[in-house]
């Protein structure tokens, strides 16, 4: 029997990648080409381990000393070899180590500011951070946590993604845009110019409400190569790709014939009735999260018939696999963040652990491993998450 453990949350994240240049307005999901098409139909069941996929991992315990406890995450970024990770309404930085380096907390209702921290990025080519805020900025901060510059947007939104042209790409969460009457799900920030427009459409009968997140409350993936981010959100099937503010298309389609999701729930739902729910009712398929990618293998997680399923896809056979893949190097499920061609990123919740425990504890004549125990007494030791990174084969 497997050591892991489900997570029954998962954030509802979309595969949707095709080609299609921008023509400036606001565009339907489906009208975009579909991209490569993989069919759930035709996937194998997952057998795969990840020490099929991985040689080793390196666990760093992120460190607490100096005020640096993570009470929750709410985005994390493994980038400029530094750990960024948005708990509340400030960023914390370690280095490669897991020590705690800088804060950046500017809560407040003065100048230099913000009510609410929304998201954040990592721009590596001059090593800085930059927020989205409540009301509705940037803020860029050096690594040591010295503000540098602030400017307004006309943009509401929940996460951003600095994209290879350096306009940033905004996760707008199915909310109506000012001076629009648009219920949109992502937006282009123009920094240069300070210029904004919409790109995708929201869904109108889920009435302006914000989409359901179960999991990892992460819609972007960054490629280390620089040249793209992907775009996967709550209730689609498609991952985009995104290499700049006017080119925008679907790099993968994974179609489930009929129980593909739809374009937007059939009428509009009742102001008392939860998107969740609405979700639930009337997409077959949802639930999509945790998407990464690399020369290698595209991966994502979906409820598929209100099963958490594991779906992989294997660039060199051109293989799909789908199931559940065990994690027989830490026994304890991840939340992936990115990964490279060597390193895949992510990370393991305090709560996780103990979670893990109480599961172990459940079944006594299964043997615990050594590490898995260094884990979780770290974890009731210190409560910080731990960063994993797994080698590629």
């Amino acid at each position: 029997m497997s050591l892991m453990i489900r997570n029954s949350g998962i954030f509802l994240s979309f595969l949707f990648l095709a080609s299609c240049s921008f023509s400036g307005k606001t565009e339907k999901q489906s009208s975009f080409e579909p991209g490569m098409v993989l069919s759930y139909d035709k996937a194998l069941p997952l057998s795969q381990k990840y020490s099929d996929l991985f040689s080793r991992v390196e666990t760093i315990p992120l460190d607490t000393t100096g005020n640096f406890l993570v009470s929750d995450i709410r985005q994390f970024r493994y980038a400029l070899d530094h750990f960024f990770v948005l708990s509340r309404d400030e960023i914390l930085i370690f280095d490669r180590q897991g020590k705690g380096i800088a804060r950046i907390n500017r809560y407040g209702q003065g100048r230099e500011e913000y009510l609410s921290l929304l998201g954040f990025d990592v721009c590596e080519k001059d090593s800085t951070v930059c927020l989205l805020t409540y009301p509705s900025k940037l803020m860029h901060f050096s690594l040591d946590g010295r503000l540098l510059r602030e400017h307004k947007i006309g943009v509401r939104g929940f996460e951003i993604a600095l994209l290879p042209d350096h306009s940033w790409s905004i996760f707008t969460n199915n909310l109506r845009q000012p001076e629009s009457d648009t219920i949109t799900l992502l937006d282009i920030y123009d920094g240069t110019n300070g210029t904004s427009r919409h790109l995708i459409d929201g869904y109108t009968n889920l009435g302006n409400q914000l989409l359901p997140s179960f999991q990892q409350n992460r819609v972007f993936t960054h490629s280390r190569n620089g040249r793209e981010v992907l775009f996967a959100h709550p209730l689609s099937n498609h991952i985009w790709s995104i290499t700049s503010q006017d080119s925008v298309r679907i790099k993968y389609t994974l179609d489930f014939g009929e129980k593909n999701p739809p374009e937007d729930a059939p009428e509009m739902i009742h102001p008392d009735e939860s998107p969740a729910d609405a979700v639930m009712k009337y997409w077959p398929v949802y639930g999509f999260n945790s998407c990464w990618e690399n020369n290698r293998y595209l991966y994502i997680q979906a409820f598929v018939d209100k099963q958490l399923k594991d779906i992989l896809f294997d660039k060199q056979s051109r293989q799909l696999y789908a199931g559940w893949m065990t994690d027989d190097l830490i026994y304890c499920q991840i939340r992936p963040v990115e990964a490279t061609d060597e390193l895949l990123v992510g990370y393991i919740t305090a709560d996780d652990l103990i979670s893990l425990e109480d599961y172990l504890n459940s079944r006594p004549e299964e043997k615990q491993p050594e590490q898995v125990t260094r884990l979780i007494e770290r974890a009731q030791e210190e409560g910080n998450p731990i960063v994993c990174l797994y080698h590629l084969k």
